[in-house]
């Protein structure tokens, strides 16, 4: 594609056309600022986020292997903000209290910024802290489970009916008989990962070509070389692979948690907002939680591109 087309091609589209709509809402007359007592919040902070996503949008457009994605991704999200914008904060259709306007959704992000970083940072703690051991631990024994046979048909069917039963169900017990939520959170996202991870390396483990394992009894290596230094490096993709999916039930999880129980957390701000009928910041953590799991998914992303040079 020329460069000609390529411009045209990154301007004219229908992720601008949404774009260029959206602020142009801002010129309208607001019902929803006239007639709510609630008021509507300056537009600095949702024009902040809208520039921000156009940005990124022409920053991903111009890798032609992902202009068509970046532009049907955008083109969507930009359609719902404007629809919003529209119906919502202009024409004031759908009830505000349960429906907010977006201007006044981000603008939370002003108002309980400290509140809403600590809440980041100690579900942070939590997950990181909880996924780590969980992965690391099922790596290293479902490597060892899998090495033997006879070990892997004595475990493998049990490890397969206990890590069937969904972990919201058994978390309001596992918060109730912790002696501290930091543990109760902490062993329930361990729970989370540790069996699918687990009978994944067992799994992985029987993948392993013979002839890799062969050659390196052939060179006289010792057992744990062989599980530490060839089996699991040789299966690292797969275990990163699977990140993504385990990183979303660990958070599914830590919220469920932080709803239960927690006094901080990006769970318990949406609780608190929504005990308090406080629909507006409510869908601010929403909002936030989603943009942190998106990023936690990029930043996977980017560390298997860097650290892992091989695939299969």
């Amino acid at each position: 594609m020329s460069k000609k087309n390529t411009v045209f091609d990154l301007v004219f589209n229908a992720a601008n056309l949404f774009f260029i709509l959206t602020f142009a809402c801002f010129l309208l007359p607001s019902k929803y600022a006239a007639e709510m007592r609630i008021g509507l919040k300056s537009p600095l902070v949702f024009s902040i986020v809208l520039a921000a996503s156009e940005l990124f949008f022409l920053i991903q457009a111009r890798n032609e292997k992902k202009r068509r994605a970046a532009k049907d991704i955008a083109g969507f999200v930009f359609l719902i903000a404007f629809i919003w914008e529209l119906f919502v904060s202009r024409l004031n259709v759908f009830p505000f209290v349960f429906v907010p306007a977006l201007e006044n959704v981000f603008y939370v992000f002003v108002q309980d910024w400290r509140l809403i970083g600590l809440g980041f940072f100690s579900s942070m703690y939590l997950l990181i802290v909880g996924m780590t051991s969980a992965i690391v631990s099922a790596v290293i024994l479902g490597t060892l489970v899998g090495w033997n046979p006879r070990l892997t048909k004595a475990v493998y069917p049990i490890a397969k009916a206990v890590s069937t039963v969904p972990p919201l169900i058994y978390t309001p017990y596992v918060v109730l008989i912790m002696p501290t939520f930091r543990m109760a959170s902490i062993f329930v996202i361990f729970l989370t990962n540790f069996w699918s991870t687990f009978m994944g390396s067992i799994n992985n483990t029987a993948f392993v070509e013979g002839r890799i394992v062969n050659s390196a009894r052939v060179l006289n290596l010792s057992t744990p070389v062989i599980l530490f230094k060839i089996i699991i490096p040789f299966n690292l993709p797969r275990i990163i692979n699977g990140l993504p999916i385990h990183l979303a039930s660990a958070l599914m999880t830590l919220t469920a948690a932080e709803m239960l129980g927690a006094d901080s957390g990006m769970g318990f701000y949406v609780r608190m907002s929504l005990n308090f009928a406080n629909y507006t910041k409510a869908i601010a953590g929403i909002f936030f939680i989603g943009f942190v799991v998106t990023c936690l998914n990029a930043l996977i992303n980017h560390a298997k591109k860097r650290l892992i040079k091989w695939n299969y």
